[in-house]
């Protein structure tokens, strides 16, 4: 996804702004495909050293219910925006060649925020839930703890200002001095 390297670029210049403190790393916070869009730069630039993600993420295999229909071209992960050649696993979910437990693992020993909604329609709850326990599982073999916290606050495909708000919390605590 370009967007991963757009990301990475903006931390690049970020660096290099002379009122910029870098000690203490970068925050990442993103709803939606703000969300995932964080983790997946989070995976590949160790300088976010806390994320937040809300409505960002379930298991490909659950997205939508795991509905077919969105995997086809220019529909939900198969956009071109997105990863597009995700619509070659069409009724073969279990294929793809990983999923969020993955991109939760690499982030790992860093902080990370998690607001998965019950009302969501596009990412289940109960499958951010085990997404999640695979990441800690496969943080450990990696040898590190995954420091996640999950919260499914009563809401659509939304990011409630109480979880914002915990949110930033947890932000200020890893960035501020």
């Amino acid at each position: 996804m370009k967007a991963i390297w757009d990301n990475i670029r903006g931390l690049d210049l970020l660096t290099d702004l002379p009122f910029v403190s870098t000690n203490r790393g970068f925050g990442c916070i993103g709803h939606s495909l703000g969300g995932h869009n964080g983790l997946f730069t989070a995976a590949f630039d160790s300088r976010i050293t806390v994320i937040a993600t809300s409505c960002g993420f379930d298991s490909f295999r659950d997205y939508y219910g795991g509905s077919p229909t969105v995997w086809q071209p220019e529909k939900g992960w198969c956009q071109q925006r997105y990863m597009p050649r995700l619509a070659e696993y069409r009724g073969r979910l279990d294929a793809i060649p990983f999923d969020f437990s993955e991109v939760l693992a690499l982030i790992a020993p860093r902080r990370t925020y998690v607001s998965a909604p019950r009302g969501d329609s596009n990412f289940r709850w109960d499958s951010v839930d085990r997404v999640v326990a695979e990441a800690r599982v496969l943080a450990a073999e990696l040898g590190v703890s995954a420091k996640i916290v999950v919260e499914h606050p009563d809401s659509p495909h939304r990011f409630p200002s109480e979880q914002r708000e915990e949110a930033y919390r947890i932000i200020g605590e890893v960035l501020r001095p």
